[in-house]
């Protein structure tokens, strides 16, 4: 079915919906823009910062749309976080993802058939199955919606191969493209247009610089003396920072409850965080954090993505992680209430073997991964049948990288519901491989291709050597990061890191 023709909508009516169903007086930098260019039919482009409210830019458009507005993201843990923001608006939301129960999938397909939503969420992966496309096909839909979508870019730092398949969606849903991502390098936002088949898309990139927040980089050993700088840090901060929040990474989750417990010994209590909490303990800790019933949560990676506690007075690293990319939208989340805010990392020469083994399980050597498909191919010549998902995924999950570079390279074919969980593995949410109905995985019998994975592994070699460079002593913070972005700093001197201020972080 043929979409509804959307016609050119002022900001004046753009503004009259967002008061009355967001409760805002005016949009932040970027999303008017983006909001009536959608509004209006045309395809657009928004790199907008972390806290920049992406969200806004398409939960808006569902509210004066008619039809179906749906959102492809990798990130299907946070879905249904998502839909209940969704709800709570008055929008009729759901999601489609291996997580789903069977039962509430075919509730959101048969609501599809019936019109009876505003937004669907789901993932790249689970677009591509014929059974979603068909109903897609058939239903009314106003808007497509990629989030995330430096995912869509090989160039990008969390590419997902799905992700370039997305524009065949639009063969059979003929609708306008959102795309939004909050890290996208010119390169990248260029392959984002060109292979999600985008039509003179407006492009909109607001500004990466958070001039509120101070960057600082501390050079200072592991353990005690980080944990005792970063509470000198917190008792110095001004007095009305008083019950603003705090985070504090760290990559791993043993040093996730390390650095937590040494915290509360010098008096700074807060909660921890990690993907191998219970699922209902992490869910607590995050609505605590949101309430405000506590304001200090130290955690790895995994916290964060769908977090918008707006007045967090300092993001601390307590090691940094792999990428400037993953950093920036990390230590970005300080500072979102515009206040004065502070991203401090810590760094020595040791830190780096963290990311580099983090490095090397996600682009393990091919040997292993030819291994793995040998002991596939033994399983299906044996009487025991097709391996299943969990046998596939091994102990820990140890085999998933190899899964994803082995289904990359097709020699394997996994199945849809697996495929989605191995792309989007480790998301920081996602317990264990779905429940999957028959074989998980199917030999082709093509030979594999590893092209992609030996660029992949380049690509973050090089991400981490830029990583590297920013904590170098040489070179203003603030301009490093604007110029690794694609922005040309205003100053070469910003006055607010470690570097400008020319004195040692505390």
């Amino acid at each position: 079915m043929e979409p509804a023709r959307a016609v050119p909508y002022p900001p004046s009516a753009a503004r009259a919906v967002l008061r009355k169903h967001f409760g805002f007086d005016g949009f932040r930098p970027g999303q008017e823009r983006l909001v009536c260019a959608v509004l209006a039919g045309r395809d657009a482009l928004g790199v907008l910062p972390t806290g920049g409210g992406k969200t806004l830019c398409f939960q808006l458009p569902a509210f004066v749309l008619e039809g179906l507005v749906v959102v492809i993201s990798p990130l299907i843990s946070l879905m249904q976080d998502q839909v209940d923001r969704a709800g709570r608006l008055g929008l009729r939301a759901a999601s489609l993802t291996s997580q789903d129960p069977e039962a509430e999938q075919r509730r959101t397909e048969q609501a599809i058939r019936e019109n009876r939503l505003d937004l669907l969420f789901c993932s790249p992966e689970r677009l591509e199955a014929t059974r979603l496309r068909a109903l897609l096909g058939e239903a009314r839909i106003s808007l497509i919606t990629i989030d995330e979508a430096h995912c869509i870019s090989e160039w990008g730092h969390e590419f997902r191969p799905a992700f370039r398949r997305i524009r065949a969606l639009r063969a059979v849903a003929p609708a306008p493209v959102l795309a939004v991502t909050a890290t996208a390098t010119p390169a990248v936002r260029d392959d984002i247009v060109q292979v999600a088949g985008m039509n003179d898309p407006l492009r909109v990139v607001t500004s990466f610089d958070r001039p509120n927040i101070r960057w600082l980089v501390a050079r200072c050993s592991p353990g005690g003396d980080r944990v005792r700088a970063i509470v000198r840090v917190l008792r110095r901060l001004p007095s009305d920072s008083s019950g603003r929040a705090v985070i504090v990474y760290a990559p791993t989750r043993r040093q996730v409850v390390a650095v937590r417990r040494a915290l509360a010994s010098l008096g700074t209590v807060g909660d921890a965080y990690h993907a191998a909490l219970p699922g209902k303990e992490r869910q607590a800790v995050q609505q605590r954090f949101m309430s405000g019933e506590s304001n200090v949560v130290v955690a790895t990676c995994a916290f964060g993505m769908g977090i918008d506690r707006g007045d967090v007075c300092a993001v601390f690293h307590y090691a940094f992680p792999g990428s400037l990319e993953s950093y920036y939208q990390e230590a970005g989340r300080a500072g979102r209430d515009g206040a004065p805010s502070i991203a401090l990392g810590f760094v020595a020469s040791s830190d780096w073997k963290v990311p580099q083994s983090f490095l090397d399980r996600s682009f393990p050597p091919e040997r292993e991964v030819l291994e793995l498909l040998g002991k596939i191919k033994a399983t299906t010549r044996g009487t025991a049948g097709l391996p299943t998902a969990r046998d596939l995924a091994g102990p820990g999950d140890a085999n998933v990288p190899h899964l994803k570079w082995l289904g990359r390279s097709g020699a394997v074919r996994l199945s849809p519901a697996f495929t989605e969980w191995v792309e989007s593995w480790p998301d920081g949410e996602a317990e264990g491989p779905p429940s999957v109905q028959g074989p998980a995985a199917f030999v082709t019998g093509a030979p594999p291709d590893f092209a992609s994975l030996s660029a992949a592994r380049n690509q973050s070699l090089e991400r981490l050597r830029a990583m590297r460079r920013y904590c170098g002593r040489w070179r203003c913070r603030r301009a490093s990061l604007l110029r690794y972005l694609g922005e040309t700093p205003a100053r070469r001197s910003c006055g607010s890191c470690d570097l400008c201020e020319r004195r040692a972080p505390p």
